[in-house]
């Protein structure tokens, strides 16, 4: 297993992050995109590699699980 805090893992991190603590619903739609897209970039990358991150990946899918929660209570549930 690898442990490395890498650009590309800091930034789909981060921008889950941002999504979570926005309150303005219309900015909180646009943290959402970015933050789907960044999570997307960062799977595509670590699957393309020889030994992906399990680890990682499950954090990813975390994430991803995390965003559409918000979705669904952005949406009123």
């Amino acid at each position: 297993m690898q442990t490395t805090n890498s650009a590309e893992e800091r930034l789909w991190k981060r921008c889950v992050q941002d999504a979570l603590f926005e309150l303005d619903p219309q900015i909180l739609r646009e943290k959402l995109e970015a933050a789907d897209k960044a999570i997307e970039m960062r799977r595509l990358e670590l699957t393309s590699s020889a030994k992906p991150d399990s680890h990682e990946l499950a954090e990813l899918m975390h994430g991803l699980n995390t965003l559409h929660t918000l979705e669904f209570l952005r949406n009123g549930g």
